[in-house]
């Protein structure tokens, strides 16, 4: 028996394709965001193009090899993912709470609140790409016997 799922797509397409699709439509969501962030009287460093533009890029390349492998190696990759986004997700907000604690002005929570909008729409672009480009399937001999 292998350890490893059959693959669906050409890794050595899909992933480097993902990370760009990613890195270029996220970061032009980023751009939005901070431009209205800003119009809005959010600032700080995070919502500098170089902090945000640099931060999408690792976030897709990271995302894009993470996926596969967890696709590939995982018994159920649908399963672990299930778990393993939202909590990445929330890990991500951390700074951002921190932003708006240490500050405790409106001005940080709406920085926060910008970093966070950021936080969530590269995450959604990266798991509708992901779905698409590198679609996870479970091992048939890996039952959920939860109910």
């Amino acid at each position: 028996m292998s350890t490893t799922l059959p693959r669906t797509y050409s890794p050595t397409v899909a992933v480097p394709l993902s990370m760009v699709i990613v890195a270029v439509l996220a970061s032009a969501v980023n751009a939005v965001l901070a431009l209205v962030g800003g119009a809005i009287g959010a600032t700080g460093p995070g919502l500098q193009p170089i902090a945000y533009l640099s931060l999408t890029v690792v976030a897709a390349i990271g995302g894009a090899v993470g996926w596969h492998l967890i696709g590939r190696f995982a018994k159920r990759p649908r399963r672990v993912m299930r778990w393993l986004v939202p909590s990445f997700l929330a890990v991500s907000f951390i700074p951002d709470i921190l932003i708006g604690v240490t500050t405790g002005t409106s001005d940080g929570w709406l920085y926060a609140a910008v970093l966070m909008s950021m936080h969530v729409t590269t995450i959604t672009i990266a798991i509708l790409t992901y779905r698409r480009l590198m679609p996870l399937s479970d091992r048939e001999d890996a039952r959920d016997t939860t109910v």
